[in-house]
């Protein structure tokens, strides 16, 4: 096992147990940052840091609810206890509900908004000393759903709340999140179906991983001339 070291670079994580978040993790990990990673659920935190820890790094883990209105601040409030600098904060917890607008009520719109837009500002906001102290990153992760529907599925109270932030906008990226809520009820008919739609729709011919959009949160960390933009990296689906 690798001795640990902290390093004084420090990057929280929301939901960075698993999937997108967990993978962005370990590759500010290689890249030398220690992690304070944020997840509602104990177990799968405590899981990611024992194998974040393989590499090196020094992991904290703050169990939190996002959805909870002080969330943010109960949360800063464990960072600023574990160090005054900030190098990177990604936003990546979020939540999707598609349905045409006349079907999507008020709760599920305040739902979607309240964790895709407002959340990401307020963390930013009440971890901004700290991000200012190390002239850190913050990085959203997005969708490729704030510019591109696709026929047949309706986004649009989704579209307009993954379009509000500066972010990494990704395609359809195969997680443990995308396994459970989408393709497991699929039958295998409705599978291969869908195999077929991602080589035609997808100029690259697959899904994305949770590295791909990991090695771009890595660039973004460290490209300190790179800001304020939206980062497509969803295999080419924007270009069509």
């Amino acid at each position: 096992m690798p001795e640990h070291r902290t390093t004084g670079r420090f990057a929280v994580v929301t939901g960075g147990s698993e999937g997108l978040g967990l993978a962005i993790a370990g590759a500010l990990a290689r890249d030398g940052a220690d992690l304070i990673l944020v997840a509602r659920n104990r177990g799968k935190l405590e899981t990611a840091a024992k194998e974040l820890g393989r590499h090196g790094t020094v992991v904290h883990t703050v169990p939190a609810d996002l959805s909870a209105p002080d969330a943010p601040a109960r949360i800063a409030a464990h960072v600023g206890n574990l160090t005054d600098r900030v190098d990177t904060l990604v936003n990546n917890v979020g939540t999707a509900h598609f349905a045409s607008l006349a079907d999507t009520t008020v709760d599920e719109m305040n739902t979607m908004w309240h964790l895709n837009v407002q959340v990401p500002l307020l963390l930013s906001r009440q971890l901004l000393p700290a991000l200012v102290n190390a002239r850190g990153s913050i990085i959203n992760i997005s969708s490729y759903w704030a510019r591109k529907m696709v026929a047949g599925r309706h986004s649009a109270a989704y579209s307009a709340t993954r379009g509000a932030l500066n972010a990494i906008a990704p395609g359809a990226v195969r997680t443990p999140q995308y396994e459970r809520s989408y393709l497991a009820p699929m039958t295998a008919e409705e599978r291969t179906a869908h195999g077929e739609e991602i080589q035609h729709s997808y100029p690259l011919g697959r899904l994305g991983t949770a590295q791909d959009i990991a090695t771009a949160a890595a660039y973004l960390a460290s490209a300190q001339w790179t800001t304020g933009t939206i980062l497509a990296v969803d295999g080419g689906l924007t270009t069509r």
